[in-house]
């Protein structure tokens, strides 16, 4: 009990300090922190902003419309033998391979919190669907930084199809002892039927009209963006004083 104590108190101090280092700085440098922070709220505006939300609109909309439910009867046959996880996971899937991070990690949660898979399958599938966006690979990747349009499609195949791998592999992860909340009803008859109830009892169990939908959804995709807006301003800011002190510098060279 005591040695807990003792660790814990050191990893305190140890947030302590880290936050007093970086307040401290911000005090001798504030106009590099200031051009820090507006040059991630700018990529935040004018690049993620505009990008995220109408995927993360659209995804609550069809969430709340119970065809993530439709989806987890329907493609269950699929998604279990390939992935070991439940047919729901599939819009996951779909949604993070088109749209990017950090939407795969978004929804992966919003099924959880539905009860649509368990801890173990939301821990394999947040793993290997939260990835980089077609447009980011073609667009900013092979042309922005390397100039060379023709790579994208090397660095789509290369990234994807590492991801898929990684999907299949952790089918293994807690398998033992791992009990799917949606393996217990895919033995029936009649799977489009079954589907097609499946969504329609979640449609009358949100109830929500859709114009109500859309607002609920605007209002959760904004409240999500600015948490993300949030994150690339801090670490903006933490990555320049890194650099103005020389620490940056200091740690590229030892690797």
């Amino acid at each position: 009990m005591f040695l807990k104590k003792y660790i814990n108190l050191i990893i305190l101090l140890c947030k302590i300090f880290f936050v007093l280092f970086f307040a401290v700085f911000m005090i001798i440098y504030p106009q590099v922190v200031f051009n820090a922070a507006l040059r991630g709220l700018d990529t935040w505006w004018r690049i993620v902003f505009p990008a995220l939300l109408p995927f993360f609109v659209v995804s609550d909309i069809l969430i709340g419309l119970g065809l993530v439910h439709f989806l987890g009867d329907l493609l269950e046959p699929i998604m279990r033998p390939l992935f070991n996880l439940p047919g729901s996971s599939a819009f996951v899937l779909a949604m993070g391979y088109t749209s990017g991070a950090p939407i795969g990690a978004v929804l992966t949660g919003k099924i959880r919190r539905q009860n649509l898979c368990t801890k173990t399958e939301a821990t394999r599938l947040m793993a290997f669907t939260n990835n980089a966006s077609p447009l980011f690979i073609f667009g900013a990747i092979a042309v922005g930084m390397f100039d060379r349009p023709a790579l994208g499609a090397i660095i789509a195949s290369a990234h994807y199809f590492a991801n898929i791998c990684v999907g299949l592999i952790l089918r293994f992860y807690g398998a033992k002892h791992q009990q799917s909340l949606s393996f217990r009803v895919h033995k029936q008859a009649g799977l489009l039927a079954k589907a097609t109830r499946s969504l329609y009892r979640a449609y009358i169990t949100d109830g929500r009209p859709l114009g109500k939908l859309l607002g609920d959804a605007i209002k959760s995709s904004i409240q999500t963006l600015l948490a993300i807006g949030g994150f690339i301003i801090i670490f903006s800011v933490i990555i320049e004083i890194l650099s103005t002190i020389g620490l940056l510098t200091l740690l590229t060279k030892g690797l």
